[in-house]
């Protein structure tokens, strides 16, 4: 008996640990990296071509969009902020039937990695918008919001796996796209603009993943407290099976 009180006092003691990691996990994970950390391409301006790539059709959750190539795009940049169009919160993205929009990452770039205001600056991700609440220096043209497209489900597992604070390389169109009866939505094609970007994507790369150790402690720590709690229902009920004794 002696035995299973000790037990039941070490499985409380690791859960408390355990969702005392989770709560410091869950904010230290999304810090900005410093400049110091900031790869050196990102301190270019993205690069946009002449595409003569012709209009063409892609296949989501059964639904078929025009996709109509409008430039050739290349970005490095650092996300500040992101917006799942695949979470039960992007109620626009499911009503619409928006299901080639992966992911919206706000991103950073240029000046404002040279002049670290991003790291003064707040971002937050809304369903079509990122909203800034600027600080300071802060360049426009060195900051975007943009839809991510894609119908392979290698580039969207990559695109779905990166984070606030991650620097990464994307490669795509910007584009018009469409669904029959349904909605048309177009890029921007300046970066001086308040509008936002849409690229079907080719390539997407996470270059330097944000405070990779404090995401491998967040992850752990979650499912630990899961299971260490799973174990203190199981004790409970045991306990309350036990016949009692006088």
């Amino acid at each position: 008996m002696n035995r299973f009180k000790k037990i039941k006092q070490v499985i409380r003691i690791f859960f408390l640990i355990s969702i005392i990691v989770v709560g410091m996990s869950f904010f230290e994970k999304n810090k900005l990296p410093s400049q110091k950390e900031i790869l050196e391409q990102l301190y270019q301006d993205p690069v946009q071509t002449e595409t003569s790539i012709a209009p063409f059709e892609r296949e989501v959750g059964g639904i078929i969009y025009k996709i109509t190539p409008l430039y050739n795009y290349e970005l490095y940049g650092l996300i500040v902020s992101t917006h799942s169009s695949r979470s039960i919160a992007a109620y626009y993205h499911n009503k619409y039937e928006d299901f080639i929009n992966i992911k919206d990452i706000c991103v950073v770039w240029g000046e404002n990695i040279r002049r670290e205001t991003y790291r003064l600056s707040k971002f937050k991700s809304g369903p079509f918008t990122c909203y800034v609440k600027r600080k300071g220096f802060f360049d426009n043209s060195s900051f975007s919001n943009n839809h991510l497209l894609t119908e392979n489900k290698e580039i969207a597992k990559k695109i779905s796996k990166a984070e606030k604070g991650d620097q990464v390389y994307l490669k795509g169109y910007l584009v018009e796209y469409s669904r029959k009866n349904g909605f048309t939505r177009r890029s921007s094609t300046i970066r001086t603009d308040r509008g936002c970007e849409v690229i079907y994507v080719t390539n997407f790369q996470i270059l330097k993943r944000a405070n990779p150790y404090w995401h491998i402690a967040y992850t752990t720590s979650k499912y630990l407290t899961v299971i260490f709690l799973m174990v203190l229902f199981v004790i409970f009920f045991i306990e309350i099976g036990r016949p009692v004794t006088t």
